[in-house]
């Protein structure tokens, strides 16, 4: 009888090891995409601070804000796309007319939404500033994804790795991973 519930707990064990492991590889890809888009976003702040600066009257301070809350919500858009798995649209974005797609266009009005709510700024001139700033960094992630040969499905599967497939952790344990906190 003792054997019996030895056995039972090793299977148990190496169930939960490898469901373990799995929950950390995709962790693991999470963090190399929010690092990559977060390098790519850091390169390109400066540029996109001074072009607003160029083609706006705002003071240096909010055109930092600005910049600020333009990339923080496109890096916060694409990262919900890709969990939802929605690889077409993230594709969409890397496409020659990506900064009209229907994704760039949904990123727009959230930037929108947050310089207004965020910086304060009028409606008119967030609105200006978000017009400019999604398509300039939608061509920036354009020509990063090109550069590394990633501009395809396959491309944009590499680089985000398990967020598009969904949750590891969801799909092997289920219920139980909300229950034990995973």
């Amino acid at each position: 009888m003792v054997h019996g519930s030895f056995k039972f707990s090793i299977k148990h064990l190496l169930f939960w090891g490898y469901t373990f492991s799995k929950i950390v590889l995709s962790l693991n890809a999470k963090i190399k995409f929010f690092i990559m888009i977060n390098d790519l976003l850091h390169t390109i702040k400066g540029e996109l601070t001074n072009q607003l600066a160029r083609k706006t009257d705002l003071n240096q301070e909010k055109v930092n804000s600005a910049s600020t809350v333009v990339t923080e919500t496109f890096k916060d858009g694409l990262a919900e796309r890709a969990k939802q798995g929605k690889l077409d649209d993230i594709l969409g974005l890397l496409s020659k007319d990506g900064a009209t797609s229907g994704f760039a266009n949904s990123l727009i009005s959230s930037t929108i939404s947050n310089l207004v709510a965020k910086v304060g700024l009028p409606q008119n001139v967030a609105n200006q500033i978000a017009s400019f700033a999604v398509p300039f960094i939608v061509n920036k992630l354009g020509n990063f994804a090109s550069a590394k040969g990633q501009d395809n499905k396959e491309g944009v599967q590499d680089l985000l790795g398990d967020l598009l497939k969904g949750s590891v952790k969801d799909k092997l344990l289920g219920g139980l991973g909300k229950k034990f906190g995973f």
